[in-house]
């Protein structure tokens, strides 16, 4: 039997990672630089692993990856812009510039897909119900239910499947699986229709959304809570004012300018730096300490 693993970030405050999340994500986007975008893709996939280990994450990478390919082989195939001229192919210029740009791109919208997955680990429904539940009940309801809709759909579809396959006598024909198919689909509409009609009725039966309806939670900011999104506010300040002074971000077009700004720039990306690995520093701190008291493997 194996021993049960502490978790960190997980068990913070639903404020401290909702924050986090938040800032990684603007920071993500707002840095159109390939060093950031590296970071950012690195930090999420570390955080990723460390979540889910690497079994799932492997499967997240089968879309991640052909994804990113496609995009960072795309942009220089069809976009000729820039001056610096690298090789001919189909009677095109290759460009420095279109191609940089493509595997920045391509990072970025890699590092926001994993960062996502990190955030559907983290922020279960729960934390997110208890962070906005009382300043928009309706919206954060239907937020709740939309994110969990594809991974439910997905385990019911799936028991859908088995239950049929071990209803059938025998291999089926191509116009039997073709049957079964739609009955499937069939029976998967028909459950979340009704699903989302009972979660509906039982919150309403239950007052949510009342203004007097008290909630019971298990959340407390305690110390650790403060320390940690202190760490993370501090880094986060540091990093908006390099990128509010115009670091962090570099021109493409016609030719690079801003790869590097100097010390304020380097001192932007360690805090960056520090800033997207911070969660896998400390799951690697909480499952070590676990360690060394003998609570896990």
């Amino acid at each position: 039997m194996s021993k049960p693993r502490q978790r960190f970030f997980i068990n913070l405050h639903p404020a401290a990672c909702m924050f986090y999340f938040v800032a990684v994500l603007i920071f993500t986007l707002l840095c159109m630089h390939p060093a950031f975008s590296a970071l950012s893709l690195a930090g999420a996939l570390s955080f990723a692993w460390r979540l889910k280990g690497g079994a799932s994450i492997k499967k997240t990478l089968y879309f991640v990856g052909p994804m990113f390919l496609l995009i960072a082989l795309a942009n220089p195939l069809f976009n000729h812009r820039g001056v610096t001229m690298l090789f001919m192919a189909f009677d095109q210029w290759i460009t420095l510039e279109a191609t940089l740009y493509g595997l920045v791109s391509a990072s970025q919208l890699a590092a926001v897909i994993l960062w996502f997955v990190c955030y559907q680990e983290v922020m279960t429904s729960d934390k997110f119900l208890y962070l906005f539940g009382q300043v928009a009940p309706g919206s954060s309801l239907l937020i709740t239910m939309t994110l969990r809709l594809i991974p439910a759909m997905q385990a019911t579809s799936r028991s859908i499947r088995e239950t049929h396959a071990l209803m059938a006598e025998g291999e089926q024909r191509l116009f039997q699986k073709l049957g079964t198919a739609l009955r499937n689909l069939s029976t998967l509409l028909t459950w979340s229709m009704e699903n989302a009609v009972e979660t509906a009725d039982s919150m309403r039966a239950r007052g949510y959304g009342l203004r007097r309806r008290s909630t019971f939670h298990l959340f407390h900011f305690d110390s650790r809570d403060a320390r940690t999104l202190g760490l993370m506010a501090a880094l986060t300040v540091v990093t908006l004012l390099g990128r509010c002074f115009g670091h962090g971000y570099m021109e493409f077009y016609p030719r690079l300018v801003g790869l590097t700004t100097g010390a304020p720039g380097f001192i932007m990306a360690g805090a960056f730096a520090l800033l997207v690995f911070l969660p896998t520093i400390l799951e690697a701190k909480e499952a070590v300490r676990w360690r060394c008291y003998g609570f896990a493997n």
